[in-house]
């Protein structure tokens, strides 16, 4: 097998941007957004590129959005090399795990994954945190690189989870807080004078919830199929 030694980060969003940062620290990392007003954040860890340059890289790293994953495969797989990896960070799997069956090319491998954490809660270092994998079409040896990658040398707590479960554990973990934090928000209790150590902590749901996108939100309820 021979080891991934390039990476490449589709989508630089705020996550695909952190998450590129962790990477640079031991592999050269290229990244690629529609938006070009996000080459600047790109380049503080990483070389900007085409599309296709990245696309040609050992593993490629999908941090769009969720429901521009399905368009994104159909649009671009057949121009993936065989032999490269592609991922996600997307924070439902089951349905993700489908389109990458669907419409990567055989010889190209793929792994499901969603990092636990994101800018907020790993502000300080990934020590620590947790890492859903879920295997997908990809050698044993090189899952287990990935695998060793990920814990030794990032310090990530690495769980393995079938898709199906995965996606029910987040309908709380994610689905449900989101939707918590956003109420508490809509409420405006940030702007209450009196607030006790409980509604502090009420703030930081609310803060973190509002942090992530109406459009991650709102892919929350509509791929993962225990969010109701």
């Amino acid at each position: 097998m021979k080891e991934p030694s390039e990476f490449a980060i589709i989508g630089a969003g705020r996550f695909g941007c952190f998450w590129g940062r962790q990477l640079s620290r031991h592999y050269p990392v290229w990244g690629y957004d529609v938006d070009i007003a996000r080459r600047e954040e790109v380049e503080t860890f990483g070389t900007w590129a085409s599309l296709n340059e990245c696309l040609q890289k050992d593993v490629v790293m999908l941090t769009i959005p969720i429901r521009r994953i399905a368009g994104f495969l159909k649009e671009h797989a057949r121009r993936i090399p065989p032999g490269a990896l592609v991922m996600d960070c997307a924070s439902v799997k089951s349905v993700v795990l489908e389109w990458f069956e669907e419409l990567l090319p055989p010889d190209v491998y793929y792994l499901a994954t969603h990092p636990l954490f994101g800018p907020d809660s790993a502000a300080q270092g990934l020590a620590g945190h947790s890492l859903a994998l879920i295997p997908g079409r990809l050698p044993e040896d090189l899952y287990a690189y990935i695998t060793r990658y990920f814990s030794h040398r990032l310090g990530l707590k690495v769980l393995s989870i079938s898709a199906e479960e995965h996606d029910r554990l987040m309908a709380y973990n994610l689905s449900l807080m989101h939707h918590l934090g956003r109420a508490l928000h809509e409420m405006g209790i940030e702007e209450l004078p009196l607030q006790m150590a409980s509604l502090q902590r009420a703030k930081f749901i609310a803060r973190v919830a509002m942090n992530d996108s109406r459009e991650l939100f709102e892919d929350f309820y509509r791929f993962n199929p225990y969010a109701g």
